[in-house]
């Protein structure tokens, strides 16, 4: 038998080579003759299939299932190195002992790994419900756990200036009656039709206080009464060609002009921002101060924050970066300002028309 057959047949009972590792530390086997890098996989398999663990019946049945299975101690590798990155110990002893009753070879074993991982590392969905953090000499804190459309209109109860006391007021006197949701519901045209012929509850509608409820939910409201109309819009908007253009009169937004961009924008546009647009700002991507028009192209809402500290100057350093339309679609950017689009070019090549009023 010649040296590679020897390497070859080692590899084979990959189970036993780690069994076999009992009493030796990294150092005891490299003296034995393993480079350093393969003494160090020996020793963590050796932890992890026949150390000391609180899941011990998924250990002995994963051992035994790698042992029929007859991993190569390659596979066993690929095994745990992809279950030592789930989010708790229990997932990841459900994921080795998955992979090992699975007759899969290392390539194959490593793609089914990935695709275990991937679906484990899915954050698991939060139940409604109510709950209370109790904490000795300090400050409790109670959760709710609710649909968004419905801790908005809790939300709406609080007076800023002193939270507590309104929430005591509007729970045990009474003193905040339900004055029904006033937001402006976002409603795209392909949706309408849907929602018309009582198919809505495959439509989601977007709210600008950052809440969402299904196309069905919003007739039920409108029809209870939980929905005030007298201080609610829905806008209409088309998914492709957006809202109308205003142009560049006045450097404050219009409210049609807030409301068109928050329509777009139902949240903070910077990346990963949840504020709702209701309690942000209108931001000019391009300053006013530079020649930005005040139009839906050239607006998007950011929560005070991030407008803030959003860059207007394009020739400045990147630093926090400064928010682009790029292709249609507002985006944060860290190089120079896009060139404009052919409407915009042609706007400052013209200028404004004569708006004729508003």
């Amino acid at each position: 038998m010649n040296a590679l057959q020897t390497f070859l047949d080692a590899l084979a009972p990959g189970i036993d080579v780690v069994a076999g590792c009992e009493g030796m530390s990294e150092a005891d086997l490299i003296a034995a003759g393993s480079p350093d890098k393969t003494a160090k996989e020996l020793v963590r398999l050796h932890s992890s299939f026949f150390g000391t663990t609180a899941m011990t019946r998924m250990q002995r049945n994963a051992v035994i299932a790698a042992r029929q299975r007859g991993h190569s101690l390659p596979t066993l590798n690929v095994i745990d190195r992809y279950a030592r990155k789930a989010r708790t110990l229990a997932l990841g002893w459900q994921m080795r002992l998955e992979l090992c009753r699975t007759s899969a070879d290392t390539l194959a074993m490593e793609a089914l790994a990935k695709k275990k991982l991937k679906e484990l590392s899915k954050p698991s969905q939060p139940k409604a419900g109510v709950t209370v953090y109790r904490r000795r000499n300090s400050l409790w804190t109670m959760a709710i756990t609710a649909p968004s459309h419905v801790i908005a209109e809790l939300n709406d109860a609080v007076d800023e200036q002193r939270p507590i006391e309104s929430i005591q007021e509007a729970f045990f006197h009474g003193a905040a009656p339900r004055k029904g949701l006033q937001t402006n519901i976002l409603v795209p045209l392909d949706a309408l039709t849907q929602i018309l012929n009582g198919d809505g509850e495959e439509v989601t509608l977007r709210m600008t206080n950052g809440a969402t409820m299904t196309g069905a939910e919003y007739v039920n409201k409108v029809i209870s009464g939980e929905i005030d109309l007298d201080g609610t819009l829905a806008t209409l908007f088309h998914p492709v060609r957006g809202p109308v253009n205003l142009y560049r009169q006045e450097r404050s937004a219009s409210i049609k002009q807030r409301i068109m961009a928050m329509a777009e924008f139902p949240v903070c546009a910077w990346n990963d921002c949840m504020k709702p647009a209701d309690e942000c700002q209108v931001h000019h991507i391009i300053a006013w101060k530079n020649g930005g028009y005040t139009n839906p192209e050239n607006l998007v809402m950011l929560c005070p924050y991030h407008n803030g500290v959003n860059q207007d100057n394009p020739n400045a350093p990147p630093g926090r970066g400064r928010m682009a339309r790029v292709e249609g679609t507002v985006k944060r950017t860290f190089g120079p300002l896009p060139p404009p689009s052919p409407r915009q070019a042609t706007r400052r090549a013209t200028g404004p028309p004569d708006s004729g009023g508003t």
